[in-house]
C-alpha cells in the first residue's frame, strides 16, 4: 500500500516537476511572513508543568511575599554609601522611580531611615545606626547599598519595558562623585537573555549553513553529476527550518533558550534524506535510465528506508514529551515537524527541481558518465571500514558489548546541572550581578519555610523561632535564619530587653514601629517566612535537605499548615525531574522503537539489530560525559532518545541496502557492497547532521554548547557503530530467523 502510494506521488511528481515547485514556493513564502511574529521568552517557567506542586508553592511565596520575578534591584556601589549626600540621591532617584508606570513601589535604605526618623537627619551618625538597625540587609556592607523595587504587572513584555525606563532613569540621573549604579533582577536579566538569544540563533545558524556547504562538498560532490547540486539537500533543510519557523508562532511555541538550538540543529538532521533520495537517484542516471525513471526508482526505493528512519527519528523526539516538561515538549515538537516537512520536501520538490535541472541541461536525455569515478578519501575510508567490518565481525561485537557495559556503570556517576543561571551567558552583565544579589540577599542556597497561622501573636512567633533555632542547631548544612522574630529582638535589644515580648499588645507596638517594607519580607497575612541560609551545593544535599527540613517541622511539633520552598528546593525537584525525565524518554522510545520494527519487519532479527548499534553509541555518550566531567543538563537528558530516533538511521539504511544486496551476493560482499555504496550517502548524512550540532557549540548559551558537544558525539557514532556493529551482527546472524521459525513449527507440530 505505502509503495503504491510512493510510486503515484514519484509519478505525479515527474509529470508535474513545475506545478510541484510552484505550489512549495507559496507555502514557503507564507510561512516567511508568520515567522515575523516569533516571539522569544526565557526563564524557568519552561521547565515545569502547571501541576507541578513544588514550582507552584514557589511561585505563590513569590506573590504572597512579593519578592523573586516581579523586583528589580539597582546595587549602589562606592567607597562609602552610607552617607547624607548618597541618601539624598536615592531618594530622589526613588521618587523618580516610583512615577514609572507598572512600578508598585520602591525601598531603599534612605526610604526606611526617612520613614522611621520621619524625615532624612542631616546628622550621618544617626543616619548609621538607624541603618543599622532597620536596614542592614539593604547595606550588607560599608561600599554597597541595594534598592529593591517592586513591580506591579505579571506580564513580561510589561516588566522588561519597566526595567528599560529604569535603566534610562539611572542613566539620567546625576549620582555622587564615585558612585555607580548596577540594574539587574529577573526583568532585566530576561531582557538581555532574550537579546542574546536572538544573536545567538542567527550566528549558530550562520555556522550551520556554512558548516553544511563545507561538507556536502566535500563529501557529497563526488557522487553527483553536476556538483552545484550537491547542495540541494542543503536547500531542503532549509525551506524545512523556515517552514516550521513559519508554524511556531501558529502553535504558539516561542523562541527560547531551549528551542532555539533546535532549529540550526534542523539543518544537519533534514539533509539526510534528500542525500539519501539524491544519492540513489544520481545512482539510477549513472547507469543509464531516464530521469522519469530515475525519479519513480529513487523514490520507491528509498521512500520506504526513509520513512522508517522518520519515523523512529520522531519517536525519539517526541518521547520528550512524555517527562511533562514544557520546554521539552516544544525542542521536541520542533524538532519532529521540521523533520516531517524534510521528508515530504524530500519526496516532492527535490526531484521535482532535479527534473527541471536535467531538463535544462540535457533536453531529459540519458546521460551516462563514461570515465571512471575518482576514488577519494571517504571512498577508500569506507573501503578501509567494509574489510574490517567483513573480516572481524565477532571482535566488533565484543567491543561493543564492553562499551555498553562501562557506560551502565558510569551513568549513575554524572553529575546533574540544575542551577539555571548556569544555563545562560556567564558574560551577561545582568548575570553577573543577579548573581552578586543572590549571594547577598540570599539566593539558591537559602530554603523558606512558609508558616500558616490562625494569628500572628506572641506565642505563635515564639514557637516559630524555637523552631528555627532547632533547625539551625540540627542541620548541619544550615548556618543561620532570618525571620521577623530577629528583627524584633533587634529593636528590643536597642532597648535593653531580649528575647521576644511575652504580651501580643507588645507585639503589636513593634510592629507597628517597623517599617511595612522590612515586616512584608517575614508576614503576609496570616503566613510567616522563614529564610535559612545553608552551604548545600549539590543535587544530593538539595534534596536530602528539602526532605530533613519537612521532617524537622513535624517532628518539632508545628500544628498548622506549611510548605517548604526557595531556589534549592526549584534546582533539586529539576533534578528529579532530569532524571525521572530521562528514564521515561529512553524507555519510551526504546518500546516504541521496538514495536515499530517488529511491526514492520515480522523479524526478531531485523527489528534487534538497530538497537544493538544504538546502545552501544549511548554507553559510549555515558562513558564520554563521565570521563570529561561534563554534567547532564534539561537538554542534554534528552540525548538517549535523541539519539534512539536518529542513530537508528543509519542502522536502518544499512540493514535495508544489505539485505538488498543479499539477494544477489554472499554476506562478505553483501556487507562490503552495503557499506562501500550506501555508506556515501549515510556519511554525508551523519557528517552534515554533525556539522548542525556542530554548530550549536558556537551558541553562547552553555546549556546549548553542552547539548551541541555530546550531541555531535552520538552522531558519529552512530554512523561508527552502523557500518561495524549492524553488518556484523548480520553475518553472525545469517539464517536465525529460519532457524526460529523452524523451531517454532516443530514445536507446533509436536503439539
Amino acid at each position: 500500500m505505502f509503495a503504491e502510494t510512493l510510486d503515484k506521488i514519484a509519478r505525479f511528481v515527474a509529470r508535474r516537476p513545475g506545478f510541484v515547485v510552484s505550489v512549495i514556493s507559496i507555502i514557503i513564502i507564507l510561512s516567511a511572513i508568520s515567522a515575523q511574529n516569533v516571539t522569544l521568552t526565557s526563564g524557568t517557567e519552561s521547565m515545569f508543568s502547571k501541576d507541578n506542586v513544588i514550582y507552584k508553592q514557589y511561585q505563590l511565596y513569590q506573590k504572597d511575599f512579593g519578592v523573586g520575578a516581579d523586583q528589580l534591584f539597582v546595587l549602589i556601589k562606592g567607597d562609602e554609601v552610607v552617607t547624607l549626600e548618597t541618601y539624598r540621591y536615592l531618594l530622589d532617584l526613588q521618587h523618580r522611580i516610583e512615577k514609572i508606570d507598572g512600578v508598585s513601589s520602591v525601598v531603599s535604605p534612605a526610604s526606611i531611615v526617612s520613614e522611621i526618623y520621619g524625615y532624612l537627619p542631616s546628622d550621618e551618625s544617626v543616619i548609621s545606626e538607624l541603618t543599622d538597625r532597620y536596614a542592614s540587609d539593604l547595606v550588607p556592607k560599608p561600599t554597597l547599598a541595594m534598592m529593591i523595587i517592586q513591580l506591579g504587572t505579571a506580564d513580561k513584555n510589561k516588566q522588561e519595558e519597566v526595567a528599560v525606563e529604569v535603566e534610562k532613569a539611572i542613566d539620567f540621573s546625576n549620582p555622587p562623585t564615585g558612585l555607580t549604579l548596577e540594574l539587574t533582577g529577573r526583568p532585566a536579566l530576561n531582557y538581555q537573555i532574550e537579546k542574546e538569544i536572538g544573536r545567538s540563533f542567527g550566528i549558530t545558524m550562520v555556522i550551520s549553513i556554512v558548516l553544511m556547504i563545507a561538507i556536502l562538498f566535500v563529501t557529497f560532490s563526488g557522487a553527483v553529476r553536476k556538483k552545484y547540486t550537491a547542495f540541494m539537500p542543503l536547500l531542503i533543510s532549509v525551506l524545512s527550518v523556515q517552514i516550521v519557523y513559519g508554524i511556531m508562532p501558529l502553535l504558539g511555541i516561542p523562541l527560547s533558550e531551549h528551542t532555539n538550538g533546535a532549529l540550526p540543529m534542523l539543518i544537519g538532521l533534514a539533509i539526510e534524506y534528500g542525500a539519501q533520495l539524491q544519492n540513489r537517484y544520481e545512482e539510477e542516471r549513472k547507469e543509464g535510465r531516464n530521469v522519469d525513471d530515475s525519479i519513480v526508482i529513487s523514490v520507491t526505493r528509498t521512500g520506504l528506508a526513509i520513512i522508517m528512519a522518520l519515523v523512529t527519528t520522531v519517536i525519539g523526539f517526541m518521547s520528550m514529551l512524555a517527562p511533562g516538561i514544557p520546554s521539552m515538549a516544544q525542542f521536541g515538537i520542533i524538532a519532529s515537524l521540521g523533520l516531517i516537512f524534510a521528508y515530504l520536501l524530500t519526496l516532492t520538490f527535490l526531484p521535482a527541481v532535479l527534473k527541471l535541472i536535467d531538463h535544462w541541461n540535457s533536453r531529459g536525455k540519458v546521460e551516462i558518465r563514461e570515465s571512471p569515478e575518482r576514488v577519494g578519501l571517504l571512498e577508500r575510508s569506507l573501503s578501509a571500514i567494509s574489510t574490517l567490518t567483513a573480516s572481524r565481525p565477532t571482535g566488533i561485537l565484543i567491543a561493543a558489548f564492553l562499551i555498553v557495559l562501562f557506560g551502565a556503570y558510569s551513568a549513575p556517576q554524572i553529575g546533574l546541572e540544575t542551577n539555571y543561571n548556569k544555563y545562560v551567558p556567564q558574560d551577561l552583565p545582568a548575570i553577573q550581578r543577579f548573581n552578586e544579589i543572590e549571594r547577598i540577599v540570599g539566593g539558591q542556597s537559602t530554603y523558606t519555610i512558609v508558616f500558616v497561622t490562625d494569628e500572628i501573636n506572641a506565642d505563635t512567633l515564639n514557637r516559630i523561632d524555637k523552631l528555627s533555632r532547632y533547625i539551625v542547631s540540627k542541620e548541619e548544612l544550615v548556618y543561620d535564619y532570618s525571620s521577623i522574630t530577629k528583627l524584633i529582638s533587634d529593636v528590643r535589644k536597642a532597648y535593653g530587653l531580649s528575647g521576644l515580648p511575652e504580651s501580643d499588645a507588645e507585639l503589636t507596638h513593634i510592629l507597628n514601629s517597623l517599617p511595612e517594607s522590612e515586616v512584608s519580607r517575614y508576614i503576609s497575612g496570616n503566613l510567616v517566612a522563614v529564610h535559612f541560609y545553608s552551604n548545600a551545593d549539590t543535587q544530593e544535599e538539595y534534596i536530602s535537605l528539602y526532605n530533613a527540613l519537612k521532617k524537622d517541622v513535624e517532628y518539632f511539633g508545628w500544628h498548622g499548615g506549611f510548605y517548604v520552598t526557595g531556589g534549592p528546593v526549584i534546582y533539586g525537584e529539576m533534578g528529579r525531574l532530569m532524571t525521572s525525565g530521562q528514564t521515561t524518554m529512553t524507555a519510551t522510545a526504546y518500546i516504541l522503537i521496538i514495536l515499530l520494527l517488529l511491526f514492520v519487519y515480522r523479524s526478531l532479527r531485523k527489528a534487534i539489530v538497530p538497537l544493538i548499534a544504538i546502545t552501544s553509541v549511548i554507553g559510549v555518550l555515558n562513558t564520554v560525559m563521565f570521563i570529561t566531567g561534563t554534567k547532564q543538563t534539561m537538554m542534554s537528558i534528552a540525548l538517549n532518545s535523541i539519539t534512539l530516533g536518529l542513530g537508528i538511521d543509519f542502522s536502518i539504511h544499512v540493514l535495508e541496502r544489505y539485505f538488498e544486496e543479499r539477494e544477489k551476493f554472499s554476506p562478505v560482499d553483501a556487507v562490503r557492497r552495503t557499506i562501500e555504496r550506501t555508506g556515501k550517502a549515510i556519511t554525508t548524512s551523519a557528517l552534515t547532521m554533525a556539522g548542525g550540532f556542530g554548530s550549536l557549540m558556537f551558541s553562547s548559551f552553555p546549556i546549548i554548547q553542552n547539548f551541541g558537544f555530546i550531541a555531535l558525539i552520538a552522531i558519529l557514532f552512530s554512523l561508527f557503530a552502523a557500518l561495524t556493529v549492524v553488518p556484523a551482527f548480520l553475518m553472525l546472524t545469517e539464517g536465525l530467523d529460519a532457524r526460529l521459525s523452524s523451531i517454532l513449527n516443530n514445536h507446533r507440530s509436536r503439539t
